[in-house]
This record gives structure tokens, sequence and C-alpha cells, in this order.
């Protein structure tokens, strides 16, 4: 999925839209179904629909292949269970109450989180038009795309306080209540890739992109998965502190900085003669010459090539992943900063050299009550001479040029 692909359906999500079911389970602490509702979008509470709606937005945000990514099924995956529980989900288009139960039991029994938790699953039918290659649309359909989305909220309480009651036109003691929050995980089945469904894939979203809650993927889904871009620098991170963090613990986190930069460069070459970086991956060529560029041990780039490989079991992910721009975005200011501040200390060093006649550099010459202040590699070439009547101090300016003529 693109960000087009993404944006275009996020652009869905407003008030008149083609959303046909809502089903929702609301889970407490103790793993409990408090409630459970499924019934027709459109016949919402127009503030309850908002609501649903931003939650299904926020279920496609957050970057491309950190927080939201697309895992692949493959055929052995497509014949088991799961899969075709998801197929027959999407297919029943939420009408089916036993389906329902299901999910919601699945999600319940696999998730890992402490406190209370809403489900919620939209189903939407999307005619998707077709497009010219200026990107204007037409008013024909290209396709319809179905596609259902399941986001886990957590549901916290809120504090108790003084608010306006406006039953009452009043201040008074409100008590605490249990809010929704923004999704923690989510899922949208099929993929939308090339603005076409894909059943092969499903678009997954997770908030904290360190932790993709792997129990949903296996339990619920029962697709591959892939490490997220901020657990890929993780891996390169640990590889590089585990093959020379113990002699130089100091300059692991430079060198895994500088690995993103030499990373970054070779992708922009790429880029320049015409490859789509979006899809290249970061196999052992492409690590390797990363590695070599900052680290010159062969034994250590070797080590951190091969735990990197293990980790990814052999199946490199796409080099983009590697490259924390935010860091070298930081790390480039504060380097230029660096810089600025020795460059201004040298400035200021030759001002003060400038103007003080004691400078080490420079040294007092006299000729005939006449005193220069010169460069001290210059006293000895300093000279009186008379021409036409009148006397002159010559003063040699650089190597292989002619002196410099001043009257006295």
């Amino acid at each position: 999925m693109t960000n087009s692909d993404r944006n275009e359906l996020r652009r869905r999500f407003v008030k008149d839209n083609t959303i046909s079911r809502l089903a929702l389970c609301y889970v407490n602490s103790a793993r409990e179904k408090v409630v459970v509702q499924n019934e027709m979008f459109l016949s919402l509470p127009e503030e309850d629909m908002f609501k649903y709606l931003d939650i299904a937005k926020k279920s496609l945000s957050g970057t491309i292949g950190d927080n939201l990514m697309e895992f692949a099924y493959t055929s052995a995956q497509e014949d088991d269970e799961n899969y075709r529980f998801m197929k027959g989900l999407l297919d029943s288009g939420l009408k089916n109450e036993s389906l329902l139960d299901i999910l919601f039991d699945k999600i319940i029994d696999s998730y890992v989180y402490d406190g209370n938790f809403l489900i919620t699953v939209i189903a939407d039918s999307y005619d998707v038009m077709t497009k010219t290659s200026d990107k204007l649309k037409l008013d024909e359909s290209e396709e319809v795309f179905s596609y259902i989305i399941v986001s886990i909220c957590p549901v916290n309480q809120t504090k108790a306080g003084l608010g306006y009651l406006p039953m009452e036109n009043r201040m008074g003691a409100r008590e605490k209540d249990w809010v929704a929050g923004a999704p923690e995980v989510a899922f949208m089945f099929p993929a939308f890739t090339d603005r076409a469904a894909d059943i092969h894939h499903v678009c997954y979203y997770t908030k904290d992109s360190a932790d993709i809650h792997d129990e949903i993927i296996d339990s619920v889904l029962g697709c591959s998965r892939k490490k997220t871009a901020t657990q890929c620098r993780e891996v390169l991170k640990s590889a590089v502190v585990n093959a020379v963090g113990g002699e130089r613990p100091e300059k692991a986190e430079e060198i895994v900085i500088r690995i993103h930069d030499s990373l970054n460069s070779i992708l922009e070459e790429c880029e320049a003669e015409g490859e789509n970086i979006s899809e290249k991956s970061l196999d052992k060529i492409v690590l390797s010459a990363a590695v070599k560029d900052v680290v010159k041990e062969e034994a250590y780039v070797n080590k951190i090539v091969e735990s990197c490989e293990t980790e990814f079991d052999r199946e490199p992910p796409v080099a983009e992943a590697f490259v924390d721009k935010k860091t070298l975005k930081k790390t480039e200011g504060e380097r230029r900063e660096k810089e600025l501040v020795r460059e201004i200390a040298d400035l200021k060093q030759k001002l003060e050299r400038s103007g003080n006649p004691e400078d080490t550099d420079s040294v007092k010459v006299q000729k005939e009550n006449v005193s220069i202040i010169i460069p001290s590699d210059r006293a000895d070439t300093v000279r009186i001479e008379t021409k036409d009547g009148e006397r002159f101090v010559l003063i040699p300016l650089k190597d292989e040029e002619e002196p410099e003529i001043r009257e006295v």
C-alpha cells in the first residue's frame, strides 16, 4: 500500500460514506463481553458515526513500513483455518453473528492487554473510479473493493473533577467515565494495493512499532509477518553493539548512525539511477557495502551482516526500513552546529591575533626608526631601499612574488 492508496481510503471516512455495517464488542479487564452490537452504520446517531469514522481513519494512519505494514499469506496459509475464516467474515458483510462471535473470542483469548478494550469492525464497499494518467478521475467504476477494518482500542477511566453540567447550567462534580482511545492495533482485509483488492495480503496497523502484538497476527490472522522499520533498526543496533560494543561501547551508537548515513547515500545513488528504492531489499551485498563504508575490520563487518541475516531468516526487509532519517536529520543539525561553533571560535581567535602586536606568530622589525609588525617567518626578508632619491620599505608578501614597495 502506498501513501496515495491509503489516503484515498481515508478520504472516504466522512459523513457521506458507504459503510454498510458496524459491529463492536466492549470487553472488561476480566475478559468478559460487556456490550455486543451489530447494526447498520447509517442508522447510528451522527455524533456516534463520526467517532467510529475517526477510529477507522486512525487504523490506517502512521508511517507506512513502520506503523502500517502489509503482511502476506502464503499458499499454505491460504489453506489454513484463519485465512478461510477471514474470507468468510468478509463475504458475510458482518451479517453472520456467529462469525462475529468467533472473531471477538479469538481477539479476547489472544490479545495481550491489561485493562478494558473495545473491538470495532466496519464493512464497506468502495466503487474504485478509473483514473487517467494525469490522476483525474473518470465516471466509470473500475472495480468494487469490499473490505473490513477491525480495530482494538483501549478503554480508560477518566478522572473525577469539576465540570460544566449543561442540564443544570452550573459547575459541579463530574463522575468518572470510561472512554475509548485511539486504536492500538488494527487490520484491514484484504489489502488495497495499486487501487485494487489484494486478497493475498492484509494491511496491519500498530500504534507502537516496537511492539506489533505478534499474538494477533498468529492467532487471529494466521499470516506471515515481518519486522517494522523500528524493529529493523533495533536489529542493526544490536548487531553493531554485539560486534564492537565490548571493545568500543562509546563508539557503537556513532557507528550505527554512520551506517544509516552510508545506506542512505547508497539508496540516493540507486534512486538517481532510476531504481524504485521503496521496493529495494536490503540484501547481503547492500548491507555489506554500507557497513564496510564505516567499519573497516573485516571480522566485525561479517559479524554484523551475519547477525542481521539470522534475525530476518534470510528474507531481507526493504532497505529504506533501516534508514532512520529523523536521527540523521538531527545528527546533521548537531554536526553543523558544532562546525559553526568551531568556525566562530577560529574567527574570534584570528581577530584577536590581528589586533595583538604581541601575537606569537608575529615579530616587530625595526628598520631605521620604522617599526613594522609582520609574520615571524618573513622577518629576515624586510629591507630598506632607495629609489629615485626616495626611501622605501620592501616587504615580501608570498613566496615567488615581487616585494611590495611602500613609501616611508
